[in-house]
């Protein structure tokens, strides 16, 4: 009897076990737009992830396990091409083929609401988004070739023209812009439209760029993704697996991993010390158009275009089980607050030591000021932490 019940337990752990190993390669659907999804974002802090559609709509929903459904944002007249959040998630900028800019708060409630809206910004789609940790600095690129940084608290704004429709970009603190365009070299870009620095190494057109600081990943129509060191402009490795051109590509949180998507229907995820492929994920019916990684890194997400509506397709967004847990202790972004922590701490000493000399200081004695005599400059003069001075443009 006791055989019996145990050879049943093992049958059915078994099963379990099989069904759970299933259910890692297989991917769920998140939404229930009308039309393919283009793009999706997740915030800095994890809470919210949006898809963006050729239904002309944003879908929000919540980031945790079961990812809930959120809020559902309209305004845009053609597809949603591109989505970015600022890092605390209060702030999320769509872009779209109808050549908008929209710009959405989180109020008090938990709500999306529109703050700001910039038409004639560009005069073709946008295909990418960037925003300042902070959110008042947004930078948007498209079709049309130009970046365009603005300034929301000043109301402002600074244009490249990169002369090529610019597919990509990605941010290097606040003054550098990297570059991925219909060529098949990407450019690094001051905010001032000086290119600093080239990474050449791609055989044809470059469709995504990411970076994190240390390294620089770029996806290419040539079928493959190269990662490169920021600083030397070496190439560390060319990732090759992917059968058709590569759409979009992600850094993951910790800076391990690597995540590209292709119009071959793969999501492909990559060790980025060894170049080596921890893992694929394929779309039964369609191409992957972007891809992103969740915060907590156990989920993967693929927003695809379906290939065929001979039967009524699906319209949505895949989520995959990775399998990775994000050690934060160790990440990338944890040493950065650490350093950041410790600034304060030393600004804050300074602070204190300031105000002490200050009541020590004699009332009849005047403290000595040095003026800097300021450069006359038309707009407004930024000083950035990369001790870079530029003029902005008015609108």
């Amino acid at each position: 009897m006791q055989k019996g019940v145990a050879f049943i337990f093992t049958f059915f752990l078994s099963i379990l076990l099989f069904t759970d190993v299933c259910r890692a390669q297989e991917s769920s659907t998140l939404g229930n737009h009308s039309d393919d999804v283009e793009s999706v974002a997740v915030s800095g802090n994890g809470k919210f992830i949006a898809t963006g559609s050729w239904d002309n709509t944003v879908q929000v929903f919540k980031g945790d396990t079961t990812f809930p459904f959120f809020q559902l944002l309209t305004g845009h007249r053609a597809a949603v091409s591109a989505l970015c959040f600022s890092g605390d998630g209060e702030v999320l900028i769509t872009g779209g083929n109808d050549f908008k800019l929209m710009v959405w708060n989180k109020l008090d409630k938990d709500r999306f609401e529109l703050d700001k809206e910039y038409t004639g910004v560009h005069s073709a789609g946008i295909n990418s988004i960037a925003v300042s940790p902070e959110g008042n600095m947004i930078y948007s690129a498209g079709d049309d070739g130009r970046i365009v940084i603005h300034n929301q608290r000043s109301n402002s704004k600074w244009v490249i023209d990169n002369k090529l429709p610019v597919n990509s970009i990605s941010l290097k603190g606040r003054t550098y812009i990297f570059c991925a365009d219909e060529s098949p070299v990407v450019k690094l870009y001051d905010i001032n439209g000086r290119v600093i620095k080239q990474y050449k190494g791609h055989q044809d057109a470059v469709n995504a760029v990411a970076s994190n600081g240390q390294y620089l990943v770029t996806g290419s129509s040539d079928k493959t993704v190269i990662i490169w060191d920021v600083i030397s402009g070496k190439q560390k490795h060319i990732l090759k697996g992917h059968s058709w051109k590569i759409n979009s590509v992600t850094i993951s949180n910790d800076g391990k991993y690597v995540i590209s998507g292709s119009s071959d229907g793969s999501t492909k995820v990559w060790d980025i010390e060894t170049g080596e492929e921890y893992k694929t994920y394929n779309e039964a019916n369609g191409k992957v158009r972007q891809v992103q990684i969740s915060h907590d890194m156990r989920y993967v997400f693929s927003a695809y275009q379906v290939d065929s509506i001979g039967k009524v397709p699906t319209y949505g967004l895949s989520v995959w089980q990775t399998g990775l847990v994000y050690d934060y202790d160790n990440s990338l972004l944890a040493k950065q607050l650490s350093r950041i922590n410790k600034q304060r701490i030393i600004a804050k000493t300074i602070a204190e030591n300031t105000s002490d000399t200050k009541e020590k200081t004699p009332n009849n004695a005047k403290p000595e000021i040095t003026e800097t005599p300021k450069p006359e400059l038309k707009g407004e003069v930024i000083i950035d932490t990369e001790e870079i001075q530029i003029t902005i443009e008015d609108e």
